[in-house]
């Protein structure tokens, strides 16, 4: 906490001084001419076309399948599987197995 507070200190004074700086425009127009002047890298070139590249591959696959439309009603059926007795006391013993403190009765 104590770290905190001295963080929000510093930085509320410092930007008490950079708001009330005499030659505040010609440092912001020295930083805007240093950061113009840098030479752009190929790396985000390739980031983006990759990216383009993957979004249109991604409209290929998912728009054809979106547009398909069936006239014909689908039928869905859910099959829940029965499970014996043994079934439920082998997975239930199955569970219990990996536990460090045993709160069950037997």
């Amino acid at each position: 906490m104590k770290q905190d507070d001295f963080l929000k200190q510093v930085t509320s004074k410092l930007d008490g001084l950079a708001q009330h700086h005499q030659a505040k425009p010609v440092v912001m127009n020295h930083v805007i001419e240093e950061i113009q002047a840098r030479e752009t890298s190929r790396y985000g070139l390739w980031k983006m076309s990759g990216f383009a590249l993957a979004a249109a591959i991604a409209g290929f696959v998912v728009l054809p399948d979106s547009f398909e439309m069936s006239t014909k009603p689908q039928n869905q059926v859910v099959v829940t599987p029965k499970l014996s007795p043994q079934m439920v006391e082998d997975l239930e013993m199955l569970l219990v197995l990996g536990e460090d403190k045993v709160p069950h009765g037997s």
